[in-house]
């Protein structure tokens, strides 16, 4: 049993495992497939990790509501329960769920340039077990169907899989701090006179020669070392948290099979051919009239999500752009290509059609697609949706008013 989402809307015309030790398995790993379907099989599938929460700052609460759970491990499967609706998890909501807050991890635990991140320096996240948390969020998700957290710089990844410093990441690239870039910045541009003005600061960062133009490669090096070293506290506790199900195992036994999940490498986004090839339509027989408009809402669907893919569809407010994404989130609960070897032989956007909608709800002057996010499903009245206009605004209002899944 699983949610629909709350757009089916008529308008009257009247009224308009706790932590695995990752010991070695005898089988060789060849590929990422491999590890995922280690980590997966891995899944406590008789227990549930239950997370209650509201659609509000999903992200704090999730971290809150997650380490709250003292009765059960996240080895078990992640059940999520959103309140005030009907939803049953069968997949989706936990998918969306880890959609959400991968991404909000992203942006809130770490710094830098966009898919070169490090860890963000945070003394009160560190207290707080929050980096652990993470750590064990990003297990999860790549264990459980959810987007994989490919984000990390190639040195942060190297040290989660090593727990060592290697001498590559001795360089600028290492530092996102935006303070000791500055130091840098100011050190490398530096005169015999202005160099002196930086010595407290400089020797801050755990220098102890001479501050001198001479001493500059040195000096930019020590300032490098002490941006990273302070750091492995937030990178120890992410190497908890990841952990489970023996995936930090796995990692430091396979860095370059595993790499792809952590480091970006060719582009796997939600793109609209990626939908478009996913989608499987249930049309009529050939011939029929039913037939013909059930094709027409397959050209109006292609060009909505290209039309999305290079401006964004938004509402009257300005607000929530529709991107091929968020559509593939909102009628699946994830907006990622599926990960799992398991999910991707049988991944589909089923696309039904409506033609009796008078028939289900009376005399009515417009209603709205209905979504099955566990099913992968979406309904579309076909009435009240031609032209292509028409088919724009109600699918764009739809995807506004109908996020919440409130029927069962």
């Amino acid at each position: 049993m699983c949610g629909e989402r709350d757009q089916h809307v008529r308008l009257d015309e009247k009224t308009d495992m706790g932590h695995n030790d990752g010991k070695a398995m005898e089988r060789q790993f060849e590929s990422v497939d491999d590890v995922l379907d280690t980590i997966s099989g891995r899944v406590d599938v008789e227990k549930r990790f239950n997370i209650q929460i509201s659609r509000t700052n999903i992200l704090e609460r999730g971290l809150l509501q997650w380490q709250r759970q003292k009765g059960s491990s996240p080895t078990a499967t992640l059940n999520v329960t959103f309140f005030g609706e009907a939803g049953v998890d069968t997949g989706a909501l936990r998918k969306e769920f880890l959609t959400e807050v991968v991404a909000g991890i992203e942006g809130r635990f770490f710094e830098g340039p966009q898919q070169q991140r490090i860890p963000r320096y945070s003394l009160n996240d560190l207290d707080s077990d929050l980096y652990r948390t993470v750590g064990e969020i990003l297990a999860v998700s790549l264990a459980q169907g959810g987007p994989a957290p490919a984000f990390f710089s190639p040195w942060t990844y190297s040290y989660l899989c090593s727990g060592r410093i290697n001498q590559k990441v001795l360089n600028s690239d290492s530092v996102a701090d935006v303070q000791l870039r500055e130091l840098i910045d100011q050190v490398e541009s530096a005169t015999e006179h202005s160099i002196i003005g930086l010595s407290d600061e400089i020797l801050n960062c755990g220098y102890t020669g001479n501050v001198s133009i001479p001493n500059k490669d040195t000096i930019v090096r020590s300032i490098i070392l002490h941006a990273v070293l302070r750091l492995q506290p937030m990178l120890e506790q992410l190497r908890e948290g990841l952990q489970l199900y023996g995936l930090l195992s796995l990692m430091s036994q396979y860095p370059d099979i595993c790499q792809p999940l952590f480091v970006s490498g060719e582009d796997v986004k939600v793109n609209a051919e990626f939908v478009m090839t996913s989608i499987l339509p249930q049309l009529s027989d050939k011939g029929t009239t039913r037939h013909q408009v059930e094709l027409e809402m397959m050209n109006f669907i292609q060009d909505f999500l290209y039309e999305a893919e290079d401006h964004g569809h938004v509402d009257k407010d300005g607000l929530h752009p529709i991107t091929p994404a968020t559509f593939l989130q909102w009628i699946t609960g994830q907006g990622h290509v599926p990960l799992l070897p398991s999910e991707k032989k049988d991944f589909a956007v089923v696309i039904q059609f409506n033609h009796d909608c008078s028939a289900d709800f009376g005399h009515h002057s417009v209603c709205y697609p209905v979504v099955t996010a566990c099913a992968k499903t979406i309904t579309l009245p076909v009435r009240h949706m031609r032209p292509y206009e028409k088919f724009k605004n109600i699918l764009t209002e739809a995807f506004q008013l109908g996020q919440e899944f409130s029927n069962v």
